[in-house]
């Protein structure tokens, strides 16, 4: 394969616990491609074959080229324990690129911090898992009664022509056949 091409990088752990062992630089905001900056030895990052110098393109199949660092690192938190980058090797000499400074900016370099606390801190509903979602999607919640539910005239009422079903759920409309006289 060659260095050119976008290349496909699966991290997997087992706990959020475990540290994904890389640190991130850049972002738009910070006027640089987000990159890898170092590695941690035989952390989940070097294993799965991310280098120092590879330039990220997606993270989790989200473009990152327009992402602020804050943003990015938003993306990785949320990924939980299953993160896919697309990088382009390469793409920063990492020692060039710290020597150029005298020393780091505030911001620059961030390491997402996962380890478990006392303190929650502020949590956002509307965010979920990827496994909350798809057991979500699995059960497909419906108001619908589960098995076989056979009918008689006590379990509906009348009203208006229609019958509705009282001991089953309430969202089941049956309507009543009129009688022929």
């Amino acid at each position: 394969m060659s260095e050119d091409q976008p290349v496909f990088v699966q991290l997997r752990r087992k706990d959020p616990s475990v540290q994904w062992g890389f640190r991130m630089n850049g972002g738009r905001d910070q006027g640089s491609i987000l990159y890898i900056q170092k590695l941690s030895r035989n952390g989940v990052g070097d294993r799965s074959g991310l280098r120092p110098g590879d330039g990220i393109l997606k993270i989790n199949n989200v473009p990152a080229t327009y992402l602020d660092h804050e943003q990015a690192k938003m993306e990785i938190i949320r990924s939980g324990n299953e993160l896919d980058f697309v990088v382009q090797r390469d793409a920063i000499d990492v020692g060039q690129h710290r020597g150029a400074q005298t020393k780091p900016a505030p911001k620059q370099r961030s390491e997402v911090d996962e380890e478990p606390s006392m303190y929650k801190g502020y949590t956002n509903p509307s965010v979920q898992s990827r496994s909350f979602k798809i057991l979500q999607q699995s059960l497909n919640y419906s108001e619908a009664p589960q098995g076989n539910h056979h009918l008689n005239s006590n379990d509906l009422q009348e009203e208006g022509g229609f019958g509705y079903c009282t001991n089953v759920a309430p969202t089941l409309i049956v309507k009543r056949a009129k009688e022929s006289d």
